[in-house]
């Protein structure tokens, strides 16, 4: 009997511990494409930390089309035997509370990166028992923050004249293109000199960016200063700025987001008078959290790590991003700037 015992015991002791050694099986939807300036590096970096993390991670790309990655989810949903253990989503265009409840009958833990859904609706599903359990904090850079500090630095540039501002936003329905763009509106707003004389929506576009700043520098030929919510978005500008006869960064300046190389460049060029960016961090902060919380049901701190900055050009960070030194900047960015575990 006693030996019985022990052998259940024993048994019993295996099984609960191999979801701790297995490794995590995660899938990341992926709202943009493989070949995206931003949607890339955040497919680099998760790589990178994945390997380093030592996960299985699958990532699927929906190109920029919400209803194709609510059925990319309902394909993966089919296969009850293969399962994720972890789903990562962005709530493109609203998406997320759909998939979120195409999710619900299954025991998959859910982390919102970068586009969250709203306080209020995170409260809702939090009073259900299932989502209490299964649906995690998020993580989500703030862009209400970092369209205030591109405005703020691209006013500098005009050194107290009077600035005539547009205002190229990403689109109507993403909570980052409107929080982003808020930010930048607001600080235009208070500011007695500045005046926003319009604001479009490029849809990330280079070819509608380009379109619409071409047609606005006609209209308002006193316009001095163009604030962008993406770096394809200020390349089509450019563009633009170019076929008009006008100098970037000495009769326009040109305010974006995001690090692709070209961006990184045109920065250090003063083509682009000021660059933000770094959210494409929250990816592979997301797996480490992930790693974490399979261990202690906990999350790590992370306000140490700046999901969104003014970067320039002479920084170590810069360098890094100009290098696509994925390791070491997950090393750097993320890794050393955690609170020892």
């Amino acid at each position: 009997m006693r030996l019985w015992t022990l052998c259940s015991l024993l048994i019993c002791g295996l099984f609960f511990s191999i979801p701790a050694m297995a490794k995590l099986d995660v899938v990341f939807f992926n709202p943009g494409a493989a070949e995206d300036s931003f949607w890339g590096d955040v497919d680099r970096l998760m790589s990178v930390a994945s390997t380093k993390l030592d996960m299985n991670l699958e990532i699927i790309h929906s190109d920029r089309n919400h209803f194709k990655m609510i059925t990319q989810l309902a394909e993966l949903l089919s296969d009850s035997a293969s399962l994720p253990h972890y789903v990562i989503l962005v709530n493109e265009k609203q998406s997320a509370l759909k998939m979120l409840q195409m999710l619900y009958p299954y025991p998959i833990h859910v982390q919102l990166i970068l586009n969250d859904i709203s306080v209020g609706e995170r409260d809702i599903l939090l009073q259900d028992p299932h989502w209490q359990e299964y649906l995690l904090p998020a993580i989500i850079p703030d862009n209400y923050a970092i369209g205030s500090a591109t405005a703020k630095s691209l006013m500098a540039d005009l050194k107290d004249k009077e600035a005539k501002v547009l205002l190229i936003s990403g689109d109507k329905s993403t909570p980052a293109s409107v929080l982003r763009t808020q930010g930048a509106h607001d600080y235009f707003f208070i500011q007695a000199n500045a005046t926003v004389v319009q604001t479009v929506y490029g849809q990330w576009s280079e070819d509608i960016a380009y379109g619409q700043a071409l047609t606005l520098l006609g209209r308002y030929p006193d316009l001095n200063m163009i604030w962008t919510a993406s770096d394809r978005m200020a390349i089509g500008v450019l563009k633009a700025l170019k076929e008009k006869g006008l100098k970037s960064g000495q009769e326009v300046f040109v305010s974006t987001i995001n690090t692709s190389p070209d961006i990184l460049h045109l920065r250090r060029e003063q083509a682009v008078s000021v660059l933000g960016g770094g959210h494409f961090l929250a990816g592979a902060l997301g797996l480490v959290q992930l790693q974490h919380y399979q261990r202690t049901r906990k999350y790590v701190p992370y306000e140490g790590i700046a999901l969104f900055d003014v970067l320039r050009p002479d920084s170590a960070f810069y360098q890094m991003l100009v290098a696509r030194d994925w390791p070491a900047i997950f090393q750097a960015e993320i890794l050393d700037k955690l609170p020892p575990q």
